[in-house]
């Protein structure tokens, strides 16, 4: 491989199917009405899911969270404390970026440590959507793990 040149591992088509089926069956399981986003390792989105009765807001929501997560590699829920050691600057700054979203939903598909792709979840609480959205996580990891 070309020194100049990356190889960046991607999550697929498929596997976003199962993980957002996952967080679709949290979200029925906590009897709430979501909107769901995966995105690919680049931040394309791959898959997505607008629940029936799901506010029309969530789904920019859930885009805006799914970018985040796989731009920094971190969970949306981590900005908040984040922020808190960072300057004033960057602590008004950086929430008023275009397609950030630092509060919980948000979380990145890690590969041996690796960005390979990200969920947003948008609808319910904050509290909620974070569940739906690990519920994803966990599915991804477990099929990583048994392939």
């Amino acid at each position: 491989m070309n020194e100049l040149v990356r190889q960046q591992s991607t999550i697929t088509l498929r596997l976003a199917m199962q993980a957002l089926q996952s967080a679709l069956d949290k979200a029925e399981e906590e009897q709430v009405r979501i909107s769901i986003v995966v995105v690919d390792a680049g931040g394309q989105p791959i898959h997505s899911a607008h629940m029936d009765m799901a506010p029309r807001q969530s789904r920019d929501i859930a885009l805006n969270k799914a970018l985040t997560a796989a731009g920094f590699g971190i969970s949306t829920k981590a900005w908040q404390e984040r922020l808190e050691k960072c300057s004033e600057g960057v602590r008004q700054g950086l929430p008023l970026q275009r397609n950030m979203a630092m509060f919980g939903g948000g979380e990145p598909f890690l590969l041996d440590g690796q960005v390979i792709g990200a969920i947003g979840v948008s609808g319910a609480s904050e509290t909620i959507d974070e569940c739906c959205a690990r519920a994803a996580v966990e599915q991804v990891r477990a099929l990583l793990i048994s392939s």
